[in-house]
C-alpha cells in the first residue's frame, strides 16, 4: 500500500511540475500525467482524422491558439492565419516528427533543412512554372482517357470505389512527368513501389503515434526501424537504376540535339531531365539529391491528388445541381466532345475551378502542418517560445468562422464573387503556408480540372457525401461511403 502511495504521490510530483504554468496560450484539456496529449493521437486512422478535425475547430473557437504537450516538449496549435503566416515564413525549419521521413526523403522539399531547402527550390521552381507545365498536358490528358476507358467497364454497375483508380491514375501521371518512364518501368513504378510505399507510410504513422519511438535511441533498435530500411531499400532499389538509365539516354538526345541543331521550346521534358541537367551544368544535385526529390514528387503528389479529386466526384454527384453547372460550362467552352483540355480551356472553367477549391477548403487533404519554433515568436496575444512545434491548422483556417455562418456548407459560389470571400487573404491555405508552401499547387491544379473535365463530360455520377467517413496517416483519405455510380451522358 505504502508503495502505492509513494508512486502515486510521485506521479501527481512530477506532472505539477513539468505542466506547462505560465501566462500562454489555453491549454487543450483532458492532459494525462507525465504523458500530456500523447493518448489523444492513439487510435485507429478514422479516430486521427476525427480528432484532428475537432482540434482545429476548438483551436477556432478558443481565440486561434492553444497548447498541447508531449512530455516536456510543447505544441501551439495556431488557426489565425495572419500568425500561421508570419510563423510559417518565420520559421522555417520543419518539426522533429518531419524527421522521422528523413530516411526515406533525405534532402527532399518535405523534410530538408531551410538552408538547404532554399536553394533547391530555387533551381527547381523553373521547372513548375506554367510555360513548362503546360507541355504536361498532353500527358495528362493521355493519362485521363486512358482513366476514362477503364472507367466505361463500371458503368451502370454497382457503387465503385474510384479512389483506387484514382491512385493509379495519379501514380502513373506524376511518374511520367516525373521521371519520364517507359511501360516498363512504369508498372514497377505502379505495383512494386507503390506497395513499399504504402507499407513505409503505414510505419511512420505506428511511430507517430508510439511516444517512446519519438526517441532515436528507441527507434533505432526496433523492428520497426528493420521494417523501414528493407522498405527503402527496396523503394531504393527501384529508383536508383531509373535515374541511370535515364541519364545515359539523356545525354545521347543532348549530344543528337546538338548535333542536329534541334532546339524545341516547348518539348516536354520530365523533372528528372531538369534535375540531371542542373546536376550536370552546374553540378546542382547530387544522385541522392535528385532521388530525395523525385521519391518526394511522387510521394507528395499521387497520394493528396488521389484523395482529393475522390472527395470531388463524391461531393459532385451529392449535388445533381452544381454536377449540371460544371457540365454546362464544358459545353460552352467546346469540350464536350472527345478532344483534349487545351491551355487556352483550362483558365476558363471557373465553375469547375470554384468546386475543385470549395471541396480543398472543406476537405484540406494536409490538415496541419507543423513548424519548428527556433526563436521566439510574438503574435497578436503570445508569444510562442523557441524549442517547441507549433502546428500550423490548415483545417481550422480553411473552415474558420471568418468564412462566414455558412462556413460549413459546400457553396462553390462563394468562389465567383470576391465580395463573399473572406476579407484576409490568407483564409484559404489548401497548399500549405508561406513562402515553404507545395512547390506542385499549380500542377496539382492542372491535373485535377483535367481529369474532372473528361470525366464529367462523359459520365453523370452519383455519391452521398453524407455517408463518407476519412482517416488520417499522412494525409486525410476516404475511407468508408465514398463510393460513386456512375451511367453514360446521351
Amino acid at each position: 500500500m505504502s508503495v502505492l502511495l509513494c508512486t502515486v504521490i510521485c506521479v501527481v510530483f512530477i506532472w505539477w511540475f513539468m505542466k506547462p504554468r505560465d501566462k500562454g496560450p489555453p491549454i487543450y484539456p483532458w492532459a494525462f500525467p507525465l504523458v500530456g496529449h500523447l493518448p489523444h493521437i492513439i487510435g485507429d486512422r478514422t479516430y486521427l482524422a476525427r480528432f484532428l478535425k475537432s482540434l482545429n475547430s476548438y483551436c477556432v473557437e478558443k481565440g486561434d491558439v492553444i497548447r498541447m504537450w508531449f512530455g516536456t516538449h510543447t505544441f501551439y496549435i495556431v488557426t489565425d492565419p495572419d500568425d500561421s503566416i508570419l510563423i510559417a515564413n518565420s520559421c522555417l525549419n520543419k518539426s522533429y516528427f518531419y524527421d522521422f521521413a528523413k530516411n526515406f526523403l533525405g534532402t527532399g522539399l518535405i523534410t530538408a533543412d531551410a538552408s538547404l531547402w532554399k536553394a533547391h527550390r530555387k533551381l527547381l521552381n523553373p521547372a513548375f512554372n506554367q510555360q513548362v507545365l503546360n507541355t504536361f498536358l498532353d500527358e495528362i490528358n493521355g493519362q485521363a482517357r486512358s482513366l476514362v476507358a477503364l472507367l466505361d467497364t463500371e458503368v451502370d454497375k454497382k457503387p465503385i470505389d474510384v479512389r483506387s483508380h484514382f491512385v493509379n491514375f495519379t501514380l502513373k501521371t506524376v511518374s511520367r512527368t516525373s521521371l519520364g518512364l517507359d511501360v516498363k518501368d512504369q508498372n514497377v513504378i505502379d505495383t512494386e513501389y507503390a506497395e513499399a510505399f504504402e507499407e513505409y507510410v503505414a510505419t511512420l504513422v505506428e511511430r507517430v503515434q508510439s511516444g517512446w519511438m519519438h526517441l532515436s535511441y528507441a527507434f533505432n533498435f526496433s523492428a520497426l526501424k528493420r521494417k523501414q530500411d528493407a522498405l527503402i531499400k527496396k523503394m531504393k532499389s527501384i529508383i536508383d537504376p531509373i535515374i541511370v538509365k535515364r541519364k545515359s539516354d539523356l545525354k545521347m538526345i543532348n549530344r543528337s540535339n546538338a548535333d542536329n541543331n534541334n532546339t524545341i521550346p516547348d518539348r516536354f521534358k520530365p523533372v528528372l531531365d531538369q534535375m540531371l541537367n542542373l546536376a550536370e551544368e552546374q553540378n546542382a544535385f547530387t544522385n541522392e539529391d535528385i532521388r530525395a526529390h523525385l521519391d518526394t514528387f511522387v510521394a507528395a503528389s499521387y497520394d493528396t491528388s488521389s484523395s482529393a479529386m475522390t472527395f470531388m466526384l463524391v461531393v459532385i454527384g451529392s449535388n445533381e445541381d452544381i454536377q449540371e453547372k460544371i457540365y454546362k460550362e464544358l459545353e460552352r467552352e467546346h469540350v464536350n466532345k472527345d478532344e483534349d483540355i487545351t491551355k487556352d480551356v483550362l483558365p476558363k472553367l471557373v465553375y469547375l475551378d470554384a468546386v475543385v477549391k470549395e471541396t480543398l477548403r472543406l476537405y484540406s487533404p494536409v490538415p496541419v502542418i507543423l513548424r519548428k519554433l527556433d526563436k521566439n515568436i510574438r503574435i497578436k496575444n503570445y508569444t510562442l517560445e523557441a524549442g517547441n512545434t507549433c502546428v500550423i491548422g490548415l483545417q481550422g483556417i480553411n473552415n474558420h468562422t471568418m468564412w462566414g455562418p455558412d462556413v460549413d456548407q459546400f457553396k462553390p459560389e462563394r468562389w465567383l464573387d470576391p465580395a463573399t470571400l473572406p476579407k484576409n487573404p490568407n483564409a484559404f491555405m489548401a497548399f500549405g503556408a508561406g513562402r515553404r508552401n507545395c512547390i506542385g499547387k499549380l500542377y496539382s491544379m492542372m491535373v485535377i480540372k483535367t481529369t474532372l473535365a473528361h470525366i464529367l463530360r462523359r459520365y453523370r455520377v452519383t455519391g452521398d457525401i453524407s455517408k463518407l467517413q476519412a482517416e488520417f496517416d499522412v494525409v486525410l483519405k476516404p475511407v468508408t461511403g465514398h463510393r460513386i455510380g456512375l451511367t453514360l451522358r446521351n
